[in-house]
């Protein structure tokens, strides 16, 4: 640990922006809120933390994975690993050096002990208070958000479970509805609470082969009584039923926060019941694009630049990074990454937020997804004014 005696001493932090300075953040050419994600703490994702999973449980790809192979160890060194990842001194970095005011935190639907019990997860819900403690310390807010959901809302590692994605079943339903209504009545009121993130990176289930016969069968039942029901109305349905069991409990001003997964147009008239106010939620990663095989092609951000234009709700980009493949032309020279972080938040500053993915990753390589070590490469432009003299020498680094 690097030293922070300087800053961490140093008691003044950036005033909490509020609801009426929006229209000053706009004018300085930022959404009112910039932050970071906590990724890989308390959902832990594998390529995030590699080491971990290699020491306890190297066949594991995922949380549940994780836990069920390593057993007792993988007990002890999550508990380990989730102790120090994250801690206040990291909070007051943020606060103070990073120039952010929120942090968008992906967990889990086992969170709290009674959803955890009866399965290998073990709850976070301490971490969790201690987020807003310590984000209330250091006048930040929060974006809580539903990053794995019970049964999984896309099959994929970094939702707890990779497999199928069966949260839509009525079981799964119910128990992510309770898991919803419970962390809205015990952080509801917090006043560093900014948001409630109703679902992450939402995707269809792909049917098996068994359950295409199936449907084969029904269909002429489907055709001649029944209208099939729509997958994303059933979403829609879901995120509506989850806002009147949180509203009850939230702050006025509080948020609910729904995911595109990458379709902007899908919830157009979709969300008319739902209890605002209410953002959407856009994930942009350039990595995954075709835009070119030159740099200069990818650092222009075109695509985020055709979703922002005319979204149906106030948006907020959830997550994003300055990565891009390797083999792009001119990815191993300098100067590109400023840029790239400049487009991407430039088209962004009509938004609620932008959240970098993410904060901090625990290992030495792949920076292009750490906003610390974007800082610390001057890679990114600090959004917010902060303390210079907390910035001198090496107080600027844990």
């Amino acid at each position: 640990i690097r030293k922070v005696s300087a800053y961490v001493e140093h008691k003044a932090v950036p005033q909490r922006l509020t609801m009426d300075a929006r229209d000053d953040s706009r004018a300085s050419g930022r959404p009112p809120w910039c932050g970071v994600n906590l990724g890989g703490w308390l959902v832990l994702e594998r390529w995030m933390a590699p080491s971990l999973f290699e020491k306890v449980a190297p066949t594991a790809h995922d949380e549940r994975s994780f836990m069920e192979r390593g057993g007792m160890q993988a007990a002890e060194a999550v508990t380990r690993f989730r102790d120090s990842f994250i801690t206040l001194q990291d909070f007051q970095w943020l606060a103070r050096i990073g120039g952010v005011n929120c942090v968008r935190l992906p967990v889990g639907f086992w969170c709290l002990e009674e959803h955890a019990e009866k399965t290998p997860y073990l709850p976070t819900c301490s971490y969790v208070d201690s987020v807003f403690d310590w984000a209330e310390e250091c006048g930040l807010m929060v974006l809580l958000e539903l990053h794995g959901a019970a049964g999984s809302q896309n099959g994929q590692h970094h939702s707890g479970q990779a497999g199928q994605v069966r949260w839509m079943e009525e079981k799964f339903q119910a128990l992510n509805l309770q898991v919803l209504k419970s962390w809205a009545k015990r952080w509801g009121q917090r006043k560093a609470l900014l948001g409630l993130g109703l679902g992450n990176e939402v995707d269809k289930p792909v049917a098996s082969f068994k359950s295409r016969l199936v449907a084969i069968a029904k269909l002429s039942f489907w055709q001649t009584c029944v209208a099939p029901v729509d997958y994303w109305d059933q979403v829609a349905a879901f995120y509506t039923q989850a806002s009147r069991l949180c509203r009850p409990h939230l702050r006025e001003d509080v948020v609910l926060v729904i995911d595109t997964c990458w379709d902007m147009d899908r919830w157009r008239g979709r969300l008319a019941n739902i209890e605002g106010p209410i953002w959407i939620d856009y994930h942009h990663y350039q990595c995954f694009s075709d835009d070119g095989d030159h740099i200069h092609d990818h650092i222009k951000a075109e695509a985020l630049a055709e979703v922002v234009e005319d979204p149906p709700f106030p948006l907020v980009l959830g997550e994003f990074s300055l990565a891009l493949r390797k083999e792009v032309d001119g990815h191993d020279t300098d100067g590109w990454q400023l840029q790239f972080f400049r487009s991407q938040t430039g088209l962004a500053q009509h938004s609620e937020a932008w959240f970098f993915w993410s904060y901090k990753l625990a290992r030495e390589d792949w920076h292009h997804w750490s906003y610390r070590s974007c800082m610390g490469k001057s890679w990114v432009d600090v959004p917010l004014s902060v303390d210079v003299s907390a910035t001198a020498g090496d107080e600027t680094e844990l």
